[in-house]
Parts: C-alpha cells; sequence; structure tokens
C-alpha cells in the first residue's frame, strides 16, 4: 500500500506504536534489574550501608513496594499522561530536566534536516545536469566517502582541523550560535549523501521520458523544465529518504551531542544511564520515540503535498 492510503495507515498504527515504546520503558527496571533503592540510597547517602529499613523505606517511598502489575500500570498511566515523574538521582521533576535538553536536540536535528535538504537536494540536481561529467563523478565520489564515514568518526577531524587547527571555532560547548557549526557539519554529510544519490537517479531517469523530451520541443525555457519538469517530481523521494534518515539521526545526534558536549536529550539519558537513574531514561526514550514518529509522519505529510497524486489517492 503506497501514497495517501498508506500515510493514512502509517498515521493510525502511530499511536500503538507510542503506547508499545512506553510499555517497554515501563518495564525497564524490570528488564535491566536496577535496584532503585540503592540507586536511590547512593545518590542521596553516599557513604551510608546499605541497611534494610533504610532501603525498605525507599522501596516504601518510590511505590516499589507495591505487587508489580499495580507498580507497571501506575507507571503506565503516569508516563501516558505526561507525568515522567521524579529523578532518582537528584530528584528534580524529570520534566525538567529533559524539556530543556529536548530543546537543544530539536534544534540540532531540524537545522541538520534543511541543511542536508538543501546540500543534498541541490548536489544531486547538478550531478544529473551532465551525467559522467568530472563534476557528476566528484559529486558520486564525494557521496561514496560520505557514506562511508560516520558522524562519531568526522566529529573529532571538525575538531582537529577547525578549533585546533584554525581556532576558528570551538570545541564543545553550547553558549552561542557558533558552538552550534562544527555539530551540524558532523550531522549534514551523512543526512544528505542518500538526498544527492536519489536525486541524481531520479532526475537522470527523468530527462529521458517523453514529457520532458516533449517540454524540450516545445521550446520552453531550461530553467522552467528544471524547475518544475525534473526538481520537483524528485521531490517526493527526497523528502521521504530526509524523513527517514531524520528520524534514524537519533543516535548519531546522541553521539554528537557527547563529542561536543551539548546539553541535549541524547547526552541527558546517556548521563541518566551511567548514574542508574532510570526515571530520566524512560521519558528520554519515550519522547525520542515520539519525536521520530513526529518526524516521519511530518515527512508523510509534505511527501503527500509534493506529490499531487498521492493527494488524489488520500482523498479517494
Amino acid at each position: 500500500m503506497t501514497g495517501g492510503r498508506g500515510l493514512l495507515l502509517r498515521l493510525g498504527v502511530a499511536p500503538v506504536v507510542a503506547a508499545l515504546v512506553v510499555l517497554v520503558a515501563v518495564l525497564l527496571p524490570e528488564l535491566t534489574g536496577v535496584d532503585a533503592a540503592r540507586t536511590v540510597l547512593a545518590a542521596r547517602y553516599a557513604d551510608a550501608d546499605p541497611d534494610p529499613a533504610l532501603l525498605a523505606g525507599i522501596r516504601a517511598e518510590l511505590g516499589l513496594d507495591l505487587p508489580l502489575p499495580q507498580r507497571i500500570a501506575a507507571r503506565f498511566g503516569a508516563l501516558l499522561g505526561g507525568d515522567p515523574g521524579t529523578s532518582w538521582v537528584s530528584g528534580e521533576p524529570v520534566a525538567a530536566l529533559v524539556g530543556p535538553a529536548l530543546r537543544v536536540s530539536v534544534g540540532i536535528m531540524l537545522g541538520a534536516a534543511v541543511l542536508s535538504f538543501l546540500v543534498g537536494h541541490l548536489a544531486g540536481l547538478v550531478a544529473a545536469r551532465r551525467p559522467g561529467s568530472v563534476l557528476d563523478r566528484a559529486i558520486s565520489g564525494l557521496v561514496r566517502v560520505f557514506s562511508a564515514v560516520p558522524e562519531f568518526a568526522l566529529a573529532p577531524l571538525l575538531v582537529l582541523v577547525f578549533a585546533v587547527g584554525l581556532h576558528a571555532l570551538p570545541s564543545s560547548g553550547w553558549r552561542g550560535p557558533e558552538y552550534a557549526v562544527l555539530p551540524l557539519l558532523s550531522l549534514v554529510p551523512s543526512l544528505a549523501v542518500p538526498i544527492a544519490a536519489v536525486t541524481r537517479e531520479q532526475v537522470v531517469a527523468l530527462r529521458r521520458e517523453n514529457f520532458a523530451v516533449a517540454a524540450r520541443a516545445r521550446g520552453l525555457g531550461e530553467t522552467r523544465i528544471w524547475a518544475v519538469h525534473l526538481a520537483r517530481p524528485a521531490l517526493p523521494a527526497a523528502l521521504s529518504l530526509l524523513t527517514y534518515n531524520a528520524a534514524g539521526a537519533i543516535s548519531g545526534t546522541t553521539a554528537i551531542e557527547v563529542v561536543f558536549d551539548i546539553p541535549g536529550l541524547g547526552s541527558t539519558v546517556v548521563e541518566a544511564v551511567r548514574a542508574q537513574d532510570v526515571p530520566v531514561v524512560q521519558a528520554g526514550l519515550v519522547v525520542a520515540a515520539l519525536a521520530a514518529l513526529a518526524v516521519g509522519a511530518v515527512g508523510d505529510l509534505l511527501g503527500l503535498a509534493a506529490e499531487p497524486r498521492a493527494r488524489r489517492e488520500a482523498r479517494t
């Protein structure tokens, strides 16, 4: 099933997927075997002995003395209701920790998505202009190179060149627009590479179609032919790739946040995993999954808007 009907099906399944993600997050303490009482004890009383009475009091405070089904139901309802609880380590509301971190990560992902689409789509169009030319081979070579270099491997190289060598950009932190340059440069190539490749292939194939030949025969300008008859039909495939890769780029964003010491969602979750702060990990996983679903839905809607045939199919 494709087009508009496929979009409606995916949008209908999204709430079910979200509920399953929440359920997995709720079961996280049981799956990992983390003793919440000992984690809280170590955070509150660093040198305290694991006194059974003290541990029992912490378990009662956290509701861990309740039967397992009751604990799971209560936590599941709280997460679905938007209440991620409090941190086991700091005692702060989890929302106060995850909210600002999410805004940072969303800003990075949106910037990387927009730049990668512009770079990738333009590179694909330029390469398709003259297939087999020196420029086409150069762009294809860059596509192969960057497709083999992951974000976490490119990031140190950029730091070495621009921060250590040229002293042109900061190497870590998040205190101004200049701090976003290297993280974006680390993310954009891997996202732009598939867009450039699919755009080139689509446009090269479209150039051979009858409508493109007829447009030239009618004397239409080359700019209009490329903008209307070639670049625009290639948009749905490029947008689909963009959103698919952006939804999957959450792991890449996490690596970049750790490398550049950015206080985003990924680095927050990594620190919570190290501290065994399960409520923060649960909230981070749920938010990341919901963000991926939202990105996919936006991509489907953009693809629907860019393809008239899919819009007609959705209305029927």
